[in-house]
């Protein structure tokens, strides 16, 4: 008895850690489009094109989570959330992150680029390119 409790309890542990290791998804499923260099994205935007990035997350809004900043290597871009339809987790900050979206090419609005710096964005929120994100995947 004792050895099937023990046994029971080993089973219950591993499929905990094997779940707090599964990626956590947001939105819509990633469709599983190759992913680009941001730098390419950033270079030569085309507004409208759906694309998939991959990097870590440098900022997240300090209040509900409906954005993000993705950084790879030295680039950064703003992603905001299609439809305002979902939220990450406000403490993912510094975790690897997989999206997918379309390219915005529009140039800022001022007064959101201080609404946005006010819940903790960086310089990126300020660029003339961010990412719609319909699907994200932390890992």
């Amino acid at each position: 008895m004792t050895r099937t409790l023990f046994l029971a309890a080993a089973v219950a542990a591993l499929a905990t850690a094997a779940a707090a290791d599964a990626p956590k998804t947001f939105g819509k499923p990633l469709a599983g489009l190759q992913a680009v260099p941001l730098a390419d994205v950033l270079a030569k935007p085309e507004n409208g094109r759906t694309v998939r990035l991959e990097g870590t997350i440098e900022r997240v809004c300090e209040n509900k989570g409906c954005w993000l900043e993705l950084k790879q290597e030295a680039k950064s871009v703003h992603v905001t959330f299609e439809n305002y339809g979902f939220f990450v987790p406000k403490d993912s900050i510094g975790k690897p992150v997989v999206l997918e979206g379309k390219v915005i090419v529009k140039d800022p609005d001022t007064d959101r680029v201080a609404h946005v710096q006010s819940e903790g964005a960086g310089a990126a929120a300020a660029a003339k390119v961010s990412i719609e994100a319909t699907g994200v995947e932390i890992r």
